[in-house]
């Protein structure tokens, strides 16, 4: 979720009516977080609906941190794995007070490392500045995005701001999660949240995850938010990222070198504040995806909502920025009828750079405290084309290209920003509410058919699974044969309801056979989560060298 403070002075500001005789009375007798907190559970719990769907089935948490070696096999773990496949996620670490928003769970990362054919699970809490402060305090001591809703929820935010102002919660180090998704670059394993910066992570020889730092981007970018969604281009070694404020028109754009040094930066004004959770790049730009779920405080009041809404009525903004581009001038915007989409799956250029395409994963419509699947919610594998010579705002066209609905979009790692002929989402059923995901869909993004599915893997009745994590068959070996872009490996924890565990799964991408290539048990169920990666050993071996800072080895 975005950043909390600012958050809640923009809620202050615009709910001053409605709170503002509270917080006179609370600068009198409150000067303790105890006090604070337990007027916010009281208000919280006053309300007759609460939203608690992301608690319950396997989307509640485990309360168990395990490190376990030498785990069961059905079937042989290819050799070409040797590595670690992790998956972030959302865990609160104490129960919420009252509602709760999938999203703002504190991250655990669930890994596998494969060595030789063994396989050795562990899954650890990234040890977050929030996470720290929860467990100091024996209990949460930050708000519930999801209690701040109407009324309730303005008096609730402005309680938050007060906490802040009074000192009883640290926000000096960051109030984000690191529960959303996975990098790596220029030696670093990176946890992520779009509400903070980046935590650093390693993985010791025995398999264990290790919270290593809270990483500083580097001086232009001080504490400005970092994307969950970065893109690496392969062939320069770059790190492409942004960083927003829900609550301020403008987006940072910034780029690290193949060293992890930050090489540049460039602010940009928007006409209105609005969550921005994906980019793109191509071999020429980065691509700005700027869609009306906007940031209205007043919305809890009028419409007794969260202050995040959707605003059908403002269009999708696409912006084509040059990489090097010093001045906001060189942008190229495009306009067209509004649409939602939190995940790209690849973007490039065609017909001598004249036409951008990007393939991501498109809405109708969104709304921010639904947790039941609705058409209008249905996501689709979807085109957008831009002609860069077309004038003005003019120039973009927009179509779905695939009937399977689903999201979490994935394409070959080391090809973001240059054609790609596969894609793979992670498919639900329409009929199941919650929106679970049933098995992996396989495109063809050279098809001309109006359907580019070409292959589905089906998971069992029963069984669930998340994003999966596409693996080339060398990627051990950059210089061994490859048969083609989908020769490789698709890497997935599937949940058996019927055992309620645990399967990392590996399917073989290029024929998308129902029949796992192999399965491992996992000693326990991994709740559903996020965004997902893989290390090689190379990889591995170099984020395993971070040192843990001192205070941290106490």
């Amino acid at each position: 979720m975005p950043d909390r403070s600012e958050t809640l002075q923009a809620v202050l500001r615009n709910g001053r009516n409605v709170a503002l005789p509270v917080s006179l009375v609370l600068l009198v007798f409150s000067s303790r977080r105890k006090l604070i907190n337990g007027l916010q559970t009281l208000i919280a719990k006053s309300r007759k609906e609460k939203n608690r769907a992301a608690l319950v089935d396997n989307y509640g948490p485990v309360e168990t941190e395990v490190l376990e070696h030498n785990l069961p096999v059905k079937g042989t773990l290819p050799a070409e794995l040797n590595g670690a496949y992790m998956r972030n996620g959302s865990n609160p670490y104490y129960d919420p007070y009252c509602s709760y928003h999938w999203f703002e769970g504190s991250g655990m990362v669930h890994s596998v490392r494969i060595k030789d054919g063994t396989a050795t699970y562990c899954n650890r809490y990234v040890e977050t500045s929030r996470l720290k402060q929860e467990k100091k305090a024996g209990k949460p001591v930050f708000a519930a995005f999801a209690d701040q809703e109407g009324r309730r929820g303005v008096i609730i935010a402005l309680l938050e701001l007060l906490k802040i102002k009074l000192g009883a919660v640290n926000v000096k180090e960051g109030t984000g999660t690191a529960n959303t998704s996975l990098v790596y670059h220029a030696g670093r394993l990176l946890a992520l949240h779009e509400g903070d910066l980046p935590y650093q992570l390693r993985m010791v020889c025995s398999g264990a995850l290790e919270t290593v730092q809270r990483l500083s981007v580097g001086k232009d970018w001080g504490e400005t938010n970092f994307t969950a969604h970065p893109k690496f281009d392969a062939p320069t070694g770059e790190l492409h990222f942004l960083g927003y404020n829900i609550t301020k028109p403008e987006v940072k754009l910034g780029t690290m070198d193949s060293a992890g040094q930050l090489q540049h930066t460039l602010k940009v004004d928007l006409p209105w504040p609005s969550m921005m959770h994906d980019k793109a790049i191509t071999r020429k730009y980065k691509i700005i995806l700027h869609f009306p779920l906007c940031f209205d405080p007043q919305a809890m009041v009028k419409q007794n909502s969260l202050p995040i809404v959707w605003v059908k009525e403002r269009p999708a903004r696409i912006g084509l920025v040059p990489k090097q581009a010093k001045s906001t001038d060189a942008i190229k915007w495009f306009e067209m009828p509004s649409f939602m989409s939190f995940h790209v799956a690849n973007a490039w250029e065609e017909g001598d750079g004249r036409y951008v395409k990007i393939v991501l994963c498109a809405m109708k419509e969104m709304d921010m405290k639904a947790m039941e699947f609705k058409d209008e919610y249905a996501s689709r594998l979807s085109e957008v084309t831009l002609d860069t010579q077309a004038p003005g705002l003019e120039g973009a066209s927009f179509r779905t290209i695939s009937s399977v609905t689903g999201d979490f979009p994935i394409c070959h790692p080391m090809l973001q920003g240059q054609k790609t002929k596969f894609a793979w989402t992670a498919m639900t059923d329409p009929a199941d509410k919650q929106g679970k995901f049933v098995g992996i869909a396989k495109h063809d993004l050279e098809s001309s058919s109006n359907d580019v599915c070409v292959g589905k893997v089906q998971y069992d009745p029963g069984c669930f699974g998340g994003e999966a994590y596409f693996v080339p068959r060398n990627t051990n070996n950059p210089s061994a044969p490859c048969n083609g872009e989908d020769d490789g490996f698709l890497l997935v924890y599937v949940y058996k309801s019927a055992e309620d565990i645990s399967y990392f799964t590996v399917y073989d991408a290029k024929t998308m056979s129902n029949t796992p290539v192999c399965e491992v048990r996992i000693p326990q169920r991994i709740p559903y989560g996020f965004h997902t990666t893989f290390l090689n050993e190379e990889q591995l071996a170099k984020s395993a060298a971070a040192e843990l800072p001192a205070a941290a080895k106490k």
